[in-house]
């Protein structure tokens, strides 16, 4: 049997970061999260750093940059392995523990919150790295535990495995608020350690492509951790069942807005009529007035413009607290979201009589709905382009 070092977290050094980090942690601005520099051992850090593949050493998957279009080159492309027997020995030993109880009991102490499960699976976490040139855009994650959707993802932990990197080489892991405006940017520095909070508004990413050296990549280990009840809260609107990528380069941008109009045609086509939507599509829970049980679908009724063409009108009825928590005139919000659908509407008879959820379409593409008119937020659905192929493809 092949011999491994043996690396264990020690109970004592991790109560005293604990104290270090704890506060800060849970306090932290745009979303719950802290660093941890020498965060190993560099003994250990060397190790899992020479352990640490190549793009052509293993059987990598091609993960790529996220919505916009991409070379699917390993020299290039952000590449990732959930399979542990394509990590270095010592490097599973250390992924274990990571998931060790003592580790466990370590971030639940610095975050305040019981009951954090480990993914055993590291499934879409274990080994990333990404080539000079790639990037990663800004995003929040969809919950990836393999058990679908029973458990919410709660924290991502990524370790940076980079001796001597640069500032000019880029790859920082980017923070941004709610506002889509950036607060933080960390090198990917060695032995570095980041800690975030996954929630619906924690949009993290490397969205500039790297400028590293050829012979350069920017590698990682991550690992991922879920909850079994997660409350809604300001930071958590409820189970993420896509990824949420939002556009910071110019690429992203025109990429975004060349999807659209090629949905904007097929809602052409199909305003006026009512599409049955299996609910797995629909990433919120459904109120149960507009399901039907028999097939396990909701109605979503695409707009003609005569039906909003009353704009004041139309926004008093559906969008009333919405626009008046945003201090806007219907015209003024009409302006970024165009209403395009209604949830729970059977025929367009029923737009002026039923309860529904309004869908919005903002400049990008993105579908949001307001989950009754006298909600004051929008949850985010998808991609218009996305949906559409989606539900049309089960129709």
């Amino acid at each position: 049997m092949k011999q491994i070092p043996a690396f264990y977290f020690d109970r004592d050094a991790l109560a005293r970061l604990c104290e270090q980090k704890g506060e800060s942690f849970r306090s932290a601005q745009p979303f719950q999260h802290c660093v941890f520099d020498d965060f190993l051992p560099q003994d250990v850090f060397d190790l899992l750093v020479r352990e640490f593949p190549g793009p052509h050493d293993i059987d990598w998957q091609l993960h790529g940059p996220g919505r916009t279009q991409w070379a699917r080159d390993k020299n290039i492309a952000k590449l990732g392995t959930s399979d542990e027997t394509k990590f270095g020995d010592f490097t599973r030993h250390f992924m274990g523990q990571l998931n060790s109880g003592i580790f466990l009991s370590f971030l639940e102490k610095l975050c305040g919150t019981r009951g954090i499960i480990p993914d055993a699976s590291y499934n879409h976490c274990g080994m990333h790295s990404t080539g000079p040139g790639g990037r990663l855009m800004m995003h929040t994650d969809v919950n990836r535990h393999p058990l679908g959707n029973q458990m919410h993802q709660y924290l991502n932990l990524i370790v940076y495995l980079n001796p001597g990197w640069k500032e000019e080489y880029g790859g920082h892991l980017e923070l941004w608020d709610d506002k889509r405006q950036p607060v933080h940017r960390f090198l990917p520095a060695a032995n570095r350690a980041v800690l975030f909070n996954a929630g619906t508004r924690s949009l993290h990413g490397h969205p500039h492509p790297l400028t590293c050296p050829p012979d350069r990549r920017r590698n990682s280990l991550a690992v991922y951790y879920y909850l079994r009840d997660r409350p809604a809260s300001e930071d958590y609107q409820g189970m993420q069942k896509f990824v949420h990528w939002v556009p910071a380069t110019q690429e992203d941008h025109d990429f975004g807005r060349e999807r659209m109009q090629k949905g904007l045609g097929i809602v052409q086509q199909i305003a006026g009529r009512v599409i049955h939507v299996p609910l797995p599509l629909i990433p919120f829970d459904v109120p149960e007035v507009f399901i039907d049980q028999k097939n396990q679908t909701a109605p979503l009724y695409f707009l003609k413009d005569a039906d909003w063409s009353d704009r004041e009108a139309f926004g008093q009825r559906n969008l009333g607290a919405m626009i008046m928590n945003q201090g806007k005139s219907a015209a003024e919000f009409f302006a970024s979201h165009r209403p395009i659908a209604l949830l729970g509407v059977q025929d367009a008879r029923d737009v002026a009589t039923k309860s529904y959820l309004t869908c919005l379409l903002d400049q990008q593409g993105e579908m949001f709905v307001v989950r009754g008119p006298t909600a004051c937020d929008l949850f985010w659905v998808g991609f218009l382009d996305e949906i559409l192929s989606s539900i049309i493809a089960t129709n």
